[in-house]
């Protein structure tokens, strides 16, 4: 329905509130416009502001707990190997002056012969035996301690009026030591000896000299007999001097007497027995390297 108040009239009453905002936002528009126009500068576009993620923060990995390993079942103790039983100890040595049963008893088992038996016979074996070694290191030949006895045929010569030389066929009274020599088992021999060195030396000292010399001594004898030289006495010629034979050839006579005496036995017996001397000084020496 048309109002009967005429257009021109200002109406009257109170603005409304709606009507101040539009009014108050027309004029910032307006303002804005304006500035816009006058200054040519735009407002600035604002910038979107960067979001940043937010950290990721991993969870920890659950820590694995390994069951601990069941203690290794403890093996059974192990006993000791036995020991090894001992080997018999030697019995002591008799005294030196009661000893001569307890030599024979420890050759009882090798072959002796009879002449090797003979040398057993007597009493004082092993101090007969430092003075056999004693005289024949200083060449001597004493018959008296040897274990055989001297052959019972006289030395043959050749007595051509003109000349006296050897006879040959007198090597042959020595066949029967040289083939005992030549059988003995001196590795079994000097085994069952070797236990007495300690009464040899205590014999040996006897002739003042120090106890371990004796096997000293024993060397030099059989080095002795193993260096005498290769020589033929056959037809060696003779002298006589006083009430002995000699060699006319100084260079036999002055041979020691041991080394003439295996020179008499003959090419033959004399290799035999250089070769059992050499033998024996080889088993002395080993049974020293194992002495106390």
């Amino acid at each position: 329905m048309l109002s009967n108040q005429p257009c021109g009239t200002r109406q009257s009453g109170k603005v409304s509130a709606l009507q101040v905002s539009v009014i108050a936002l027309l004029l910032v528009a307006v303002a804005a416009a304006a500035a816009v126009f006058f200054t040519g500068i735009w407002p600035a576009k604002k910038e979107p502001v960067a979001i940043e993620p937010a950290a990721v923060i991993e969870a920890p990995e659950p820590e694995i707990i390994e069951p601990e390993p069941e203690p290794a079942p403890t093996p059974p103790p192990v006993e000791p190997d036995p020991e090894p039983p001992s080997a018999p100890s030697e019995p002591p040595l008799p005294p030196l002056d009661q000893s001569d049963d307890a030599v024979r008893s420890a050759v009882a088992d090798i072959a002796m012969a009879a002449m090797g038996e003979q040398y057993l016979i007597p009493a004082n074996i092993i101090e007969r035996s430092a003075s056999l070694v004693y005289l024949m290191a200083q060449g001597d030949v004493p018959y008296k301690l040897i274990p055989l006895a001297r052959p019972k045929q006289a030395f043959p010569i050749t007595d051509d009026g003109t000349q006296v030389v050897t006879d040959p066929a007198g090597f042959s009274r020595y066949d029967a030591l040289a083939s005992w020599l030549e059988d003995l088992d001196l590795t079994s021999l000097i085994a069952a000896l070797e236990p007495f060195l300690p009464l040899f030396r205590e014999a040996w000292s006897y002739y003042g000299e120090d106890g371990e010399a004796f096997d000293f001594a024993l060397l030099v004898t059989l080095d002795l007999i193993i260096s005498t030289p290769e020589l033929d006495l056959s037809e060696a010629r003779l002298i006589r001097k006083e009430a002995v034979w000699i060699y006319e050839d100084p260079t036999i006579e002055g041979l020691a007497s041991v080394q003439k005496q295996v020179l008499r036995m003959g090419p033959d017996n004399a290799a035999i027995v250089k070769a059992k001397a050499a033998e024996a000084r080889a088993l002395w020496i080993e049974a020293l390297s194992r002495a106390p």
